[in-house]
């Protein structure tokens, strides 16, 4: 067995690391939704201003998709990192990230629809 947080030679984790990892995650489980949340809410504005130029050469609700699809998707994020960093129920949690990877979802799918 390696020791605690050693990297196999295959480049993965030991069992031990990720349990490690996966503890001290939680432990700071609020601090780090609250970090994630700053993190997404400024990528939901860079996209608000960055628009695929894609978005020119469609009309109707793919046009919306395409252009507010994506800032959406990270202001849902941002939304999650906060339901986190507040103690929010993991279900209220989850719907909410289920919604961000619906947006996206959408986002991609209009921009790869001819």
């Amino acid at each position: 067995m390696a020791p605690r947080g050693h990297v196999e030679d295959g480049g993965e984790m030991s069992e031990d690391a990720r349990t490690g990892l996966v503890e001290w995650m939680r432990r700071r489980r609020r601090p780090l939704g609250a970090v994630g949340a700053v993190i997404a809410a400024g990528m939901s504005a860079l996209w608000v201003v960055v628009v695929p130029d894609r978005v020119d050469t469609v009309t109707g609700v793919q046009e919306v998709v395409i252009r507010w699809g994506h800032p959406v998707c990270w202001a849902l994020l941002a939304i999650v990192g906060v339901l986190i960093a507040v103690a929010a129920p993991k279900r209220i949690r989850d719907v909410v990230a289920v919604l961000a990877a619906g947006s996206y979802a959408a986002f991609v799918i209009a921009m790869l629809w001819p």
